[in-house]
């Protein structure tokens, strides 16, 4: 017997041969045989079609897309215009279109025969190269198109087209130039221009104040006279204020008819004098200062063309506000109110701007026998006196010749040099035993005339068990009266912070005033109301007398806790031939200690505000890890990454006096 779903599919099939069109509408049926074919009444059973997924017309099924099966050959849609019907799942796939011939450049089509045709087209393709761009067809063929353009603006990469990847951008060493006509070309680094070294602007006169703006390179201005700053004196320059509404670039050739720039701002301290003197001249204003990236968007200098790290921006600024990296938008640099900065446009105009420039410097010839010459526009005076060649030491001779200039002769061996006699050019002191003076400012109260500066021998404690010694007494400088009480070596360990010779009573090495290291006992017996700290820089002593009262000079580092002073940066600076540090923190005095430097004299300094990651130094007694230096130089000058003067690595010898 046939079976009830066979009936049914037969059923299926002899309905859809007649929906087709062959014979007529009514098929003939086989006669009403239960055994033959078992089909319901059709006016009380449901419809054929009721076992069919809902979405599935009963025109395309079997073999349609959505129609069941259970293997690939049941699914056949019979369209010629389509292929590859499958049965994954037990349900038809929809057919592939037979004419495809996966050509971009034609239109393809197939006829109710199942005839492929294949139009060519014109019109924009992609031919899978993405060195190509606008690829067109052309005769049923993708074209391609210009090649693509991989230039990235960047002088400093080598921009090029892969096959199959696209731009690439490479890195290279060439020079290149930064728009800065106050250095000499840049290197080119991962990609990006470096400044190159700045151009010297010395013009060889004395004379004038030279100067590079790097818009337009190097200019010189003339050294007024000494009088004429009638105005404030701060960090070696003459500053002005002036109460009147102009643009930068007026306000800067007004600063230059005065004399010298719009300020540049080197420095914490120096951001609150401009502000404190722009606000007794115009109130509580906004204020030019000389800083500008007008030049290079985003490299932000100064008008006087000296460096500087430091900078002091309001929170988001600069923000080159209506600008771009090629536009002009915000150039100049204001201060607020607050002593912070912003940019602000060409076009506008500040109540107020400050001025600097080099104090009047004297031009003697070093080589003459005249002294008091003085720059006047640009020129030098004559000279008004005869040149003193007197060294204070009363065992040298002194003359002046005419072309070579100053001479210092040594006397004889054992002359008179009033307190005592001559060795070596150095005046030596004679006293009776157990008659010595207590110290160098003892022997200076006592005498009716100022000493000569030289070996003095003295005894601190009198009868007491610290024996006379002879020690190097300074009678001259700052009040005179000084004692020598160490001289350190910035290449010798024991000069470390945490070094015996800070905290030991243990005398060693002369106390004759040179470069070789020692410890006096006026280290640890004399007590202190001053010091003051040398360093041999360049074959010069440079001084700096700091005020601190101690029992005693070693007693200051016994505890190691810090001792603060107020010298300031140029004072620090100025003890070498050109010192260097970074603009922020700047912390000075004694037993300055942060996690990557500490000093037992001296001044620390930061690019950033977090003044325990110090960068910079100047002084003695320390021990540092900074710079790529471990724990040496122990005295002399430490700076990098943005010190105010660039890098330096300086390794001194100092001396260190007491009264």
């Amino acid at each position: 017997m046939v079976n009830a779903a066979t009936k049914r599919l037969f059923a299926l099939a002899l309905a859809t041969f007649w929906s087709a069109g062959c014979g007529d509408t009514t098929p003939d049926l086989p006669p009403d045989d239960a055994s033959f074919v078992d089909v319901p009444d059709a006016t009380t059973s449901p419809d054929a079609s009721a076992d069919l997924p809902p979405d599935v017309s009963p025109a395309v099924c079997p073999g349609g897309a959505g129609c069941p099966c259970s293997e690939d050959g049941e699914c056949d849609d019979g369209d010629p215009c389509t292929t590859n019907q499958t049965c994954p799942a037990g349900t038809c796939t929809a057919g592939s279109p037979v004419c495809e011939d996966g050509n971009v450049c034609t239109a393809d089509a197939c006829d109710a025969s199942g005839a492929c045709s294949h139009t060519p087209h014109s019109g924009f393709c992609e031919d899978g190269d993405p060195c190509t761009e606008v690829d067109v067809c052309a005769a049923t063929v993708c074209t391609p198109g210009k090649p693509r353009a991989c230039d990235d603006g960047n002088g400093c990469t080598t921009d090029v087209c892969q096959t199959g990847i696209g731009c690439v951008y490479l890195a290279t060493t060439a020079t290149c130039v930064d728009a800065n006509a106050c250095t000499f070309a840049g290197q080119c680094h991962l990609g990006h221009c470096v400044d190159g070294t700045p151009k010297p602007c010395d013009d060889g006169s004395v004379c004038t104040w030279d100067t590079c703006m790097p818009e337009t390179g190097c200019t010189s201005f003339a050294v007024p006279l000494a009088s004429a700053c009638t105005d404030s004196v701060h960090g070696g320059r003459c500053w002005t204020a002036v109460a009147q509404a102009l643009t930068w670039h007026d306000a800067r050739v007004a600063c230059r008819v005065w004399g010298g720039e719009l300020a540049a701002v080197r420095s914490l301290p120096d951001n609150t004098f401009v502000r404190g003197l722009a606000t007794d001249k115009c109130g509580a204003n906004g204020t030019w200062i000389g800083v500008s990236d007008h030049a290079q968007e985003g490299h932000w200098r100064w008008s006087d063309g000296v460096h500087s790290a430091f900078s002091n921006w309001s929170d988001g600024e600069p923000n080159n506000a209506g600008g771009s990296t090629t536009n002009d938008g915000e150039d100049f640099g204001e201060m607020g109110s607050d002593g912070r900065w912003n940019d602000v446009s060409g076009t506008a105009t500040e109540p107020c701007f400050v001025c600097a420039r080099p104090l009047a410097i004297h031009c003697d010839d070093p080589k003459g026998c005249e002294t008091g010459a003085q720059c006047q526009a640009g020129t030098c005076l004559p000279a008004t006196a005869t040149a003193s060649c007197d060294d204070g030491n009363a065992c040298t001779a002194d003359a002046c010749t005419s072309g070579q200039g100053c001479s210092h002769t040594a006397m004889p061996e054992q002359s008179s040099c009033g307190v005592g006699t001559c060795a070596s050019g150095i005046c030596t002191a004679t006293s009776l035993p157990g008659k010595e003076a207590s110290s160098c400012a003892a022997i200076l109260a006592a005498s009716a005339a100022t000493p000569t500066d030289g070996i003095y021998t003295i005894d601190p404690d009198g009868s007491g068990p610290i024996a006379a010694f002879a020690t190097w007494c300074d009678m001259h400088s700052d009040g005179g009266g000084w004692t020598l009480a160490m001289k350190v070596s910035g290449s010798d360990g024991q000069f470390a912070y945490g070094g015996d010779a800070w905290l030991k009573a243990k005398a060693f090495g002369t106390g004759n005033l040179d470069d070789q290291a020692a410890v006096l006992p006026s280290a640890w017996a004399l007590p202190v109301n001053a010091v003051r700290i040398g360093l041999h820089d360049g074959g010069v002593w440079r001084w700096l007398s700091l005020a601190v009262q101690a029992p005693a000079f070693q007693a200051i580092f016994a505890d190691g806790k810090p001792v603060t002073t107020t010298a300031g940066l140029p004072a620090w600076e100025a003890l070498l031939t050109s010192g260097s540090l970074q603009p922020h923190c700047q912390m000075e005095g004694f037993n300055i200690s942060t996690n990557s430097t500490s000093l037992r004299i001296g001044i620390q300094g930061n690019n950033e505000s977090d003044c325990n990651t110090v960068d910079s130094w100047i002084g003695l007694g320390a021990t540092s890890n900074v710079c790529g230096m471990t724990d040496k130089p122990t005295a002399g000058d430490m700076a990098c990454y943005g010190a105010d003067n660039g890098d330096r690595a300086i390794t001194a010898s100092g001396a260190i006096f007491v009264r």
